[in-house]
């Protein structure tokens, strides 16, 4: 983050729900990230997880839209492609008429 946030613990859970980094952003620290202060009860340090690494992480996944973009279908190109046919289609027609006039006339 660019400006300090406060992040909090994840506290355990009996129900064994599964970490989601969507659903658990409060603890959640991103790359580039710098711990700023850290609090610890007694003798049990802090401790993190590194859960993502690669294109798999916010900033990878950023990286992977630059480098491979989606494909978009625009409507010009399409138009352009339909536009090139009917030209052809029209050369093809006009090349048969002067073929039949050809032989006819001699």
């Amino acid at each position: 983050e660019s400006v300090p946030v406060t992040k909090t613990q994840l506290l355990q859970q009996e129900d064994e729900e599964i970490y989601s980094p969507e659903t658990h952003k409060r603890h959640t620290l991103f790359s580039g990230t710098h711990v700023v202060q850290t609090r610890y009860y007694g003798q049990a340090k802090v401790t993190a997880v590194v859960v993502r690494t690669g294109f798999n992480t916010a900033k990878g996944e950023l990286v992977r839209a630059i480098l491979f973009p989606k494909p978009l279908d625009f409507k010009f190109y399409r138009d352009a492609i339909r536009f090139v046919l009917f030209l052809a289609v029209v050369a093809s027609l006009g090349m048969i008429y002067a073929l039949v006039n050809y032989v006819l006339k001699g």
